[in-house]
């Protein structure tokens, strides 16, 4: 109930649109620009990594301003519990993000596979599965901030956050290594030559504990905001 009150909310406030335009409008540029792959796979990946950026601060923003509006405390006050507020959310925004990371991964494949014919399918799905788990944790980090922070301030923290990780993670790669962002950078560097799925799934798995460790905390914030 509470995850579909949150995707009416956001369908209604077009949050949910940008949500999808924001990761299919990546897939459907590198479709139309077409490039060789070491330069296509960098642009898929900027593209991707700024998408989840935008993820995290509409997510930070969307809570936030459910508790200043004083709708998550009606649903509070009506016996829903805060956990599961939480996890509505986490759903609501989620969902949306992983249908449209999926869109443009499929045009992302097809762009690819135009330009290259020895492009093994696991090798693009491996780090595209990473950045899948590194959305997850843009969530969780947006319904921390909005947890705990006004929408703005919230939204700034994030942004500030999510850019620096993708930054330094391109600039230095081995000491990101136990970071989340890596999925971009191996999404990034994916070229006929360079095919290891290692470091995708080592991604992976360092975005999924991530993600849970964000939630744990948005968890325990949950508990203590003023809704």
């Amino acid at each position: 109930m509470v995850t579909k009150l949150a995707v009416r909310e956001m369908w209604i406030s077009f949050r949910l649109l940008a949500v999808l335009v924001s990761f299919v409008g990546v897939g459907v540029t590198v479709a139309l620009l077409p490039a060789p792959l070491p330069t296509m796979m960098p642009r898929l990946a900027a593209g991707l990594g700024l998408a989840t950026v935008v993820v995290a601060a509409i997510t930070a923003w969307s809570i936030a301003e459910e508790r200043r509006s004083g709708r998550a405390g009606w649903l509070v006050a009506r016996s829903v519990s805060r956990g599961t507020v939480l996890g509505g959310w986490f759903g609501a925004m989620a969902g949306p993000a992983v249908i449209g990371l999926a869109c443009a991964g499929a045009l992302g494949w097809l762009a690819a596979s135009s330009v290259s014919l020895r492009l093994a399918p696991v090798a693009y799905v491996a780090p595209l599965t990473a950045v899948f788990a590194t959305a997850l944790g843009a969530v969780a980090m947006g319904l921390l901030a909005g947890m705990l922070l006004p929408a703005q301030a919230g939204v700034s923290v994030v942004v500030s956050v999510g850019l620096a990780l993708g930054l330094a993670a391109w600039a230095a790669p081995e000491a990101m290594a136990l970071l989340p962002g890596g999925a971009f950078v191996a999404l990034g560097s994916l070229t006929e030559a360079v095919q290891g799925a290692g470091g995708a799934w080592r991604a992976s798995g360092i975005a999924l504990v991530a993600a849970g460790a964000l939630l744990g905390l948005a968890r325990l914030a949950v508990g203590r905001a003023d809704l």
